[in-house]
């Protein structure tokens, strides 16, 4: 009775299947991207993000939105202080009963008709509820512009505006690894507001000893907030390139070294006669990485677009592509696009599959940069299922924690 019954059911499948060939995946939801949060009121916050679809490339069942007044994602708790779900597809929710005044911490996932839920949270988020308009105009996250190294122990980080640091760890939203040797961390102690930048856009991060004229990457995490509660953003403006110092000083007064306002430039540290023979510092990142497809009979092409670097130097010779299918853990030998062009088209991509692709420049002395990265995964062929656009790989890493089963919460 049993073998009836399975094979039964595998005749019931394969007659399925042939009269509806189109693709079908089993599995969690789509992770949910792009969420916002605004004050609609006192007590009020307005919800929004991007449709979600299903493993059978539908709408979702509805969402879940976790919610509390201390950053997961930025390493402040463990878990959020609630949840709510949504009570169909739409995307967008008002959640209402919060304390006035309180900056909020929020991220959503999908949830299917069988209760499966998106494996990830999404890109945490934070808003104040007021109702005071001029409290909450400010909608725009704070950036990196400018990364300096005082001396060998100290690192001024500015900001494009005034940044509050958590009241436990500060340092611990701070991490600074070697260009070259990403596994080379150079350890962050303190972090504190630069008392001599009245401002409060400058943070003095303490760090270990620095190795002179390597080059070392500084990354802010979400923990990082401005006066609206708006988190920094992960991506190309959380970071910046500094080099690394031998110098000793006894203070951090002296207007050369305070961070201009409003500039965006990359420093470009001053070399000794000795040191201006070797170039060792690559050219600046593009920025504004968009990655969208388009259909091609039984395939996809992969379309992108950049915005060209600041290449302060003028010595950028180069564009490199690298592509990845295992989410950026490995690449290919890459591929040059040329010194000039802000687009590209990689044709023949197998739908139902993601892939991760890095853009770097190169200078005339070979020194090539970091590289900023974007996945997309590709809906099954026939299906039509939406385009998911992330953020760097390596910042997801960084931000995306594997969602926690609470019982208590839901």
């Amino acid at each position: 009775m049993k073998t009836n019954t399975k094979q039964s059911l595998i005749a019931l499948l394969t007659a399925a299947s042939m009269a509806a060939p189109m693709a079908f995946a089993e599995g969690e939801p789509e992770n949910v991207f792009n969420v916002t949060a605004t004050a609609k009121d006192a007590t009020t916050l307005e919800l929004t993000w991007d449709s979600a679809l299903d493993a059978e490339g539908d709408a979702v069942d509805h969402y879940r939105i976790y919610y509390g007044t201390n950053s997961v994602q930025g390493g402040d708790a463990e878990a959020y202080d609630a949840t709510v779900d949504t009570p169909d597809s739409s995307t967008s929710y008002d959640l209402g009963s919060l304390d006035t005044g309180v900056a909020y911490y929020l991220s959503v996932t999908a949830v299917d008709t069988s209760d499966l839920e998106s494996p990830e949270y999404s890109i945490e988020t934070s808003a104040i509820p007021s109702d005071d308009a001029t409290e909450v105009e400010d909608a725009v996250a704070p950036t990196v512009v400018n990364v300096i190294a005082a001396d060998k122990t100290h690192v001024l980080v500015g900001f494009s505006e005034e940044v509050k640091l958590p009241e436990l760890l500060a340092e611990a939203a701070f991490t600074i690894t070697e260009q070259i040797n990403p596994a080379n961390i150079l350890e962050v102690t303190a972090a504190e507001l630069y008392a001599d930048d009245p401002m409060n856009k400058t943070v003095v991060l303490t760090t270990a000893e620095q190795t002179k004229n390597v080059n070392y990457i500084m990354t802010a995490s979400v923990a990082i907030v401005d006066l609206a509660g708006n988190p920094i953003e992960s991506g190309n403006t959380d970071s910046g390139l500094f080099l690394g110092s031998d110098a000793v000083s006894d203070t951090f007064s002296g207007g050369e070294i305070v961070m201009e306002e409003e500039t965006t430039d990359v420093p470009v540290p001053e070399l000794t006669e000795e040191e201006e023979e070797e170039d060792v510092t690559p050219p600046e990142d593009i920025t504004d990485l968009v990655l969208d497809f388009k259909a091609d009979l039984e395939k996809f092409i992969i379309t992108m677009n950049w915005t060209a670097s600041i290449n302060t130097a003028q010595d950028l010779v180069d564009q490199i592509l690298y592509s990845s299918m295992d989410k950026g853990d490995t690449y290919d030998d890459g591929v040059s696009l040329g010194a000039t062009t802000n687009s590209h088209e990689v044709p023949d991509m197998e739908g139902g599959k993601e892939y991760t692709f890095k853009i770097t420049t190169k200078d005339d002395s070979g020194n090539e940069s970091v590289g900023v990265v974007k996945s997309i995964r590709l809906p099954q062929t026939g299906l039509g299922a939406g385009l998911l656009i992330l953020g760097s790989a390596a910042a997801a890493n960084r931000v995306l924690r594997r969602r926690r089963k609470n019982e208590d919460l839901i």
